[in-house]
């Protein structure tokens, strides 16, 4: 769920985290149109539709670069923060962290788990040692290392520009499969708030960076990999029309058959 706060910044709220949007450089696409039209050698500087263009036609959104959005994060685990600090693109970071600072919570792991109850109760036993550390008087530095992964660390502020956003972080944390639970929902969070406020863009950046273009790549490298030929394609399509289970018939889109597949991703997690 995604709401204003008092501050007028939107805010997406988590099963048990909160993220705010404090700055979105460019929510009407102004500075993205300016510098498309001057790449382009365009006297149109007001075309807001350009930047999209851009993308569609498969160039680098070179013109995105210089636009950020800023994302503070409340009550999110160390572990996802570690996730997210990976990308070595972003523009900023600003967090305390626990050298100086202390947890009193933590996030349970969002993946299968085969005895939550247990899980629970050995994460929680973590915590409680890294806070019997804290009380007879070792420092947070020092305690830290009694501490869970996933404790709850103090807010803490990223900001990224678009293109990180689009190419690197969205990509591979939500739109690829491989990135663990408490991860994921975070960064779609992070993906919720930019979409609010552009959903243009940010829904064309999904379909040319997202799953829409992973699932193709897919598709490429597994009929290179198994030799396809056209009469292999023609057989298949003439045992799936003929097969009452299959849900295909001659409207069905050839890119989604292919897909369909060929094109499911596996993680090599």
């Amino acid at each position: 769920m995604i709401t204003m706060n008092e501050q007028g910044n939107l805010v997406y709220h988590g099963d048990t985290f909160q993220i705010v949007l404090q700055r979105y450089s460019d929510p009407e696409r102004l500075n993205a149109a300016r510098n498309a039209a001057i790449y382009l050698g365009k006297k149109d500087r007001g075309n807001v539709r350009r930047p999209l263009s851009i993308i569609r036609q498969g160039h680098v959104p070179e013109v995105f670069r210089g636009e950020f959005a800023e994302f503070e994060f409340v009550d999110v685990s160390k572990e996802v923060y570690d996730h997210i600090i990976t990308y070595t693109t972003r523009n900023m970071r600003v967090a305390g962290g626990n050298r100086a600072l202390t947890s009193d919570d933590f996030a349970m792991p969002d993946d299968k788990m085969k005895n939550p109850d247990l899980v629970h109760e050995m994460i929680q036993q973590s915590l409680d040692n890294y806070q019997k550390l804290l009380e007879i008087g070792e420092t947070p530095q020092v305690s830290r290392s009694a501490m869970p992964v996933n404790a709850k660390i103090n807010p803490f502020v990223y900001q990224f520009n678009f293109v990180t956003l689009m190419q690197s972080l969205f990509k591979q944390r939500i739109w690829e499969k491989g990135a663990q639970g408490n991860t994921v929902k975070v960064v779609q969070g992070m993906w919720e708030l930019v979409n609010q406020v552009d959903p243009d863009l940010w829904q064309t950046a999904y379909e040319w960076f997202g799953q829409p273009a992973t699932d193709w790549t897919e598709v490429r490298r597994k009929i290179k990999k198994k030799c396809v030929d056209v009469t292999t394609i023609l057989e298949m399509l003439e045992e799936d029309l003929m097969s009452v289970g299959e849900n295909i018939d001659s409207g069905t889109p050839f890119e989604d058959w292919l897909v369909s597949k060929f094109g499911e991703q596996k993680s090599m997690w």
